[in-house]
Parts: C-alpha cells; sequence; structure tokens
C-alpha cells in the first residue's frame, strides 16, 4: 500500500498537546539531572570527611606498643639465663671435659694420649689444660711429639705471630700474641710492663730445644745421686743410652723411689722442665713472665686470658683464651703454692 506523500497538518488542539507533553518530558530530565547531581556531591563530601576523619586518627591515635612480656616470661628467661650461667661455672672432672673438648674436635683421647700409660698419664695430669681452652687456638693432636718433625708440621699449621719484647723476639700462636699484646698495653697505662723471660725461648721453642733443656736437669742430676751412692756408674751409663721415652719414663720411676731430678733435687723434674717433645712452649701456647712475682700483672694476664697451669713453675702462663669463670667447668681446678694461683687438671 502507497503512503500518502502529503499528510494533513496537525490541528490547533494537537500541536498544544504536543508541546505539554514536550515540556513535561524535558522538565522530568532537568529533575533526574539534579538529583543526580546532588547525590554526586553528596557522596564527595561523606568521602572526603571520612577520609579526613582516617587521616587525623592516625595522625593523632598512638602506635600499637608491643606487649611487654609477662612476669612468669621474664621469669623464666631468667630462670634460664641462670641455668646456663651455672652450667658455664659448674666444676667438671678433668678427664670429662678432655674427652668432651676432643669429641668436638673430632677426636678420642686414644688417639691423643694414652692414659693407661704412667708417663702420658703424667704428661696430661701436668701439662693438659692446653687441651681444653679455647677453639680459637690449636692444641696438639698428640700429648707427647716424638720428632722434630711433628713439631715442625704442628706448628706449621697452627701458624704463629712475632714480635719483638723486652729486647727478645718471640713467637706464639696468633690468639696468644693477640691476648698478649692487649695485656701488655693495659699493664703500661698501669705504670707496669710485661716481658719474655729468658729472651726468645720464654716463647716458642723446637723439639731439640726442650731436649736441651731436658739435659740441663737429667746429666747433673745423674751425677748428683751417683756421687751420693744412690745410682751406679753402670745405671747412670743405661739411662743415658736408652731412648727419649724410656728415658722418661724411667726418670719418673726413679723420682718415686726420691731419687729427683729437678734442679735442686728436691722435685720432678717435670715442676720446670717439660719431658722432651711436651712443653707448652712447643704448641707455642706458653709464654715465661719475668714479672711474675707482681700480683697485679697476674692479674691482667688472667683477665686476657693467661694462667698459670703448671705448679710449681713460677714464671711459666698459658694462654687457655677463656674467662676465669669458665676454668672449672672445663676441668680444671684452682691451687695456690706461696702468693700465687695456679689452674691445673682437676683430677683429684
Amino acid at each position: 500500500m502507497l503512503r500518502d506523500e502529503n499528510p494533513k497538518p496537525l490541528s490547533k488542539p494537537s500541536r498544544r498537546r504536543v508541546a505539554r507533553l514536550r515540556y513535561g518530558f524535558m522538565l522530568l530530565c532537568s529533575l533526574a539531572l539534579a538529583l543526580s547531581a546532588a547525590w554526586l556531591i553528596t557522596s564527595w563530601a561523606q568521602s572526603r570527611t571520612g577520609n579526613e576523619q582516617t587521616r587525623q586518627r592516625r595522625t593523632t591515635e598512638p602506635l600499637e606498643q608491643p606487649s611487654a612480656p609477662s612476669a612468669a616470661n621474664k621469669s623464666n628467661q631468667m630462670s634460664e639465663e641462670s641455668e646456663d650461667k651455672n652450667e658455664r661455672e659448674k666444676p667438671v672432672g678433668f678427664y670429662k671435659a678432655l674427652e668432651r673438648a676432643l669429641k668436638e674436635r673430632g677426636l678420642r683421647l686414644e688417639e691423643v694420649c694414652d692414659r693407661t700409660d704412667p708417663v702420658g698419664r703424667r704428661i696430661l695430669e701436668d701439662y693438659g689444660a692446653v687441651f681444653v681452652a679455647s677453639s680459637e687456638i690449636l692444641p696438639p693432636p698428640v700429648c707427647i711429639f716424638q720428632t722434630e718433625a711433628d713439631v715442625v708440621s704442628f706448628q706449621t699449621e697452627a701458624k704463629f705471630k712475632a714480635a719483638v719484647i723486652g729486647g727478645a723476639r718471640i713467637e706464639l700462636q696468633p690468639a696468644a700474641m693477640d691476648a698478649l699484646q692487649a695485656a701488655r698495653e693495659e699493664a703500661r697505662r698501669e705504670g707496669l710492663d710485661i716481658t719474655p723471660r729468658g729472651g726468645t725461648e720464654a716463647a716458642r721453642r723446637s723439639y731439640q730445644d726442650t731436649v736441651r733443656l731436658w739435659n740441663t736437669r737429667f746429666l747433673p742430676a745423674l751425677s748428683y745421686w751417683m756421687k751420693r751412692g744412690r745410682l751406679t756408674k753402670e745405671q747412670v751409663a743405661r739411662l743415658k743410652s736408652l731412648s727419649l721415652t724410656d728415658q722418661v719414663r724411667e726418670v719418673l720411676e726413679l723420682e718415686e723411689q726420691g731419687i729427683y731430678f729437678s734442679k735442686d733435687f728436691s722435685k720432678s723434674i717435670l715442676y720446670s722442665i717439660a719431658a722432651p717433645g711436651t712443653s707448652q712452649h712447643i704448641m707455642m701456647l706458653a709464654l715465661d713472665v719475668d714479672q711474675f712475682l707482681d700480683a697485679r700483672v697476674r692479674r691482667i694476664l688472667a683477665r686476657h686470658g693467661w694462667f698459670q697451669t703448671v705448679k710449681s713453675d713460677l714464671p711459666h702462663f698459658t694462654y687457655l683464651g677463656l674467662d676465669e669463670k669458665e676454668l672449672p667447668s672445663r676441668g680444671l681446678r684452682q691451687v695456690t703454692s706461696g702468693s700465687q694461683l695456679f689452674w691445673i687438671p682437676n683430677v683429684q
């Protein structure tokens, strides 16, 4: 069906009705836009107010502090610390402490020293403090070195520091030298000094040094006791011909009979001279100190880990690198000789 190409114009009432509808529609649209705008403005204002309040709270409110430990927790912590301290200071037998120290280094006592052998046992109980020393030093792998080559090998592994003190060049394991220098600085601040007694031999020694020093006691004692009829000429000749190990063993047996080999022939040779291959000087952990009679010097050395550990060898100090309060738990005990305090293996 074809459309009428020329439609008839609307009448006047129809035009008014259309105009009113159009006006109403525009009014509704305007109202909707106004309401939407008002809603957006209100929401924006509320959001801004909320953010401002949040910022104010963050600025003015104190930060939450971590809760303080309760009295019970404090008490438990103090109790644990006290138990640890008591454990560190609790006296322990020497052999128990020794086995523990060796185990920490992956060693067994049987590998280091035969305690069933009278000589080995005596060496441990006279010079064994170094085996329970601080982990910052290298203890010897055996209680008796048999050859010069063994000593050189150990000293090379341990390393050493050298210093000229009192006109003598001395050599010690690095930690021992550092502690000695620190002790000397403290001594100088108090108007004191710490110097070696006997020159270079006051510190590091070779295997041959220990043999030579042994003979300074061994040979005069043989002559002394032969003149007094306690040893025959044949006995003296036989003792001189023995290997060093057997020689030491027989000397200790003679001393049990009162035939002493010390410098004054009144006590054991081991109180002043170590058996060949056993000296703490070989280990580069010992120093003979010229000022050993000064109690102030002894206290300073002790504060820096140096202690007297060989009873009756008065000038001899051993570097253990430990606090004095730790020594009982390391198997050492106090003994006093004259006015001097010694820390020796606790084998009572």
